[in-house]
C-alpha cells in the first residue's frame, strides 16, 4: 500500500493508481449501500424513502487499475450507481429521495470529480447539484449532488443540518489519510443522529509503529483528537506476542469508540498484507441500529477470506491481499476460503447462545440479535438457521403474542418473537 497521498488533476489527466485494498473496500461500500436500501426501502409498507449519503474524503472519482487495465470508479461514482441498482431491485411504487454529498479539501480533486469522472460515469446530469427525477416503472428516483471543497472536520456541521433536515437514513464514509483529520467530537456528534451509520477508516498500523506506547508530540495530538488517553496504554504491550498485540490493538480499538464515539454497534474489518498478522487498518461500521449491522455482516461475509475462529477474536472481518507481485509487476488479490464453513459457524453459535437458552436464558429475537451478533461470525440467517433447528429438535419454544408457535410456522421469526427453553430434550433413536 503505498504511502503517499493519492492526488488527481482538475481534468483528469492525472489519476493515481488503485491498489488491492482500496479495490476491496470500494466493492464493500458498493455492495453495502444496495443491500441497505433494498433492505430498509423494503422494510415497512412504505419503507425509508430519504436517504443521504456522505463521502467525506471523496478524491477525484476514478483511479488507473493497472492489474486489469481500465478505470476504476472512486467511492462517488460507486455510490450513486448503488443507489440506482437498488431502486430497480426494489419496484415500489412509492419515490426515493436520495442526496449525496462529496467532500474534498483539495479543488483538483472536486474539478475532477465534477468536470470528468461523473461525465465519464454518464452522471454528467447531477453536476449542476440541483434535484432530478428518474421515473421508472414503479416509484420515481429523486437525486441531488452537493461538491464542497472544505476539510471533514469543518463541514461537519453542514452535513449534520442537512441530516437532521432531510430526515430518514444517512451514511458517513470516513476514508480519511491519517487520524488526525477526523476527531472524536465529529465522530460522536455524527453517531447521535437518529438513523444515520458511518464507516471509517482507522490507520492503526501506522498508530502502533508512531503512536501509540510512545512519548511523543504525536501522542499528544492523538490523544487530544480522538480522546484517546487512558486507552492503549497496557505496560505488557511490548511483552506481547503480535498475535496478541494486535488482539490488544482490536479490544482498545473498540473499546474506545464504544466509550468515547458514543457507538452502540461496532464491527471491523481488517485489511492484512499477505503473510503477516499486522492489520494495516481497519474499516470500522459504526451504527445505533442492528439492522444496519446485520446488513454490513451479511455483506463482509463475501469478502472475508479470514478462515479461522482466533482470526475472528483477533481481526473481526479481513481481508489478506498480496501486495504486489514482483515477478508479474501488478497487483492481485488472494482469496482463500471463508471463514469456517457455514456449518462451523452455527455449530460455534450453538455452543454459545444455544447452551445459554438451555441454561435458561430468555429473550426476543431483536435481543438475542443485539446480545450475541457482535460477539460471532454469525450473520442473522445463521441466528435463525439455528433458531429452527433448536425448534426443530424441540429444545426451544418460540411465543408470539402470548402463544406457542407451531414448528411450521417459526421459518418467518420476527423481531419481538420470544425465544425460550422447552425443558424437553428430543430423544434420537438409532
Amino acid at each position: 500500500m503505498s504511502n503517499s497521498q493519492p492526488k488527481w488533476g482538475a481534468d483528469g489527466s492525472d489519476i493515481p493508481t488503485i491498489d488491492p485494498h482500496t479495490k476491496a473496500k470500494h466493492q464493500i461500500i458498493e455492495e453495502y449501500i444496495e443491500n441497505l436500501i433494498i433492505t430498509l426501502h423494503q422494510k415497512t409498507r412504505r419503507g425509508e424513502e430519504n436517504f443521504t449519503f456522505i463521502d467525506g474524503f471523496c478524491g477525484g472519482g476514478i483511479y488507473d487499475d493497472q492489474e486489469d487495465s481500465r478505470k476504476w470508479e472512486g467511492s462517488p461514482i460507486r455510490i450513486i450507481k448503488a443507489v440506482r441498482s437498488a431502486y430497480k431491485k426494489c419496484k415500489r411504487k412509492y419515490p426515493l429521495n436520495v442526496k449525496y454529498i462529496f467532500i474534498d479539501n483539495k479543488k483538483n480533486h472536486i474539478n475532477c470529480l465534477k468536470n470528468y469522472s461523473m461525465l465519464e460515469a454518464g452522471l454528467e446530469e447531477l453536476v449542476n447539484e440541483q434535484q432530478h427525477e428518474i421515473f421508472g416503472d414503479f416509484g420515481s428516483l429523486i437525486e441531488q449532488c452537493e461538491f464542497i471543497c472544505s476539510d471533514f472536520e469543518n463541514a461537519v456541521s453542514h452535513c449534520i443540518d442537512i441530516v437532521k433536515n432531510r430526515k430518514g437514513h444517512s451514511f458517513f464514509l470516513i476514508d480519511p489519510f491519517g487520524w488526525s483529520d477526523v476527531s472524536m467530537s465529529s465522530i460522536r456528534s455524527i453517531n447521535n443522529l437518529k438513523g444515520t451509520e458511518i464507516l471509517y477508516t482507522y490507520m492503526i498500523e501506522r498508530l502502533k509503529r508512531f503512536v501509540i506506547g510512545k512519548h511523543s508530540d504525536l501522542t499528544l495530538s492523538f490523544n487530544t483528537i480522538l480522546e484517546a488517553s487512558g486507552y492503549y496504554e497496557s505496560e505488557n504491550l511490548k511483552l506481547l506476542d503480535r498475535v496478541s498485540g494486535q488482539r490488544y490493538l482490536r479490544n482498545e480499538s473498540l473499546r474506545l469508540f464504544r466509550d468515547k464515539g458514543n457507538t452502540k454497534h461496532i464491527h471491523t474489518f481488517s485489511l492484512i498484507p499477505r503473510g503477516y498478522i499486522d492489520v494495516l487498518y481497519y474499516l470500522m461500521h459504526f451504527s445505533q441500529n442492528i439492522t444496519a449491522l446485520q446488513v454490513m455482516k451479511e455483506t463482509l461475509w463475501k469478502y472475508n477470506n479470514l478462515h479461522h475462529l482466533f482470526e475472528f477474536k483477533v481481526y473481526g472481518f479481513g481481508l489478506k491481499t498480496i501486495d504486489y507481485y514482483e515477478q508479474q509487476q501488478k497487483l492481485d488479490f488472494c482469496i482463500e476460503s471463508s471463514l469456517e464453513n457455514h456449518e462451523s459457524c452455527i455449530d460455534i453459535l450453538d455452543k454459545d447462545l444455544g447452551k445459554n437458552i438451555i441454561n435458561g436464558y430468555e429473550a426476543t429475537f431483536e435481543q438475542i440479535c443485539n446480545d450475541y451478533m457482535e460477539k460471532h461470525p454469525a450473520t442473522k440467517n445463521h441466528f435463525e438457521y439455528l433458531i429452527n433447528r433448536l425448534l426443530q429438535d424441540k429444545e426451544i419454544e418460540i411465543l408470539r403474542a402470548n402463544k406457542i408457535l407451531r414448528e411450521r410456522d417459526g421459518k418467518n421469526i420476527r423481531k419481538q418473537d420470544i425465544i425460550r427453553y422447552t425443558g424437553n430434550k428430543q430423544l434420537y433413536l438409532f
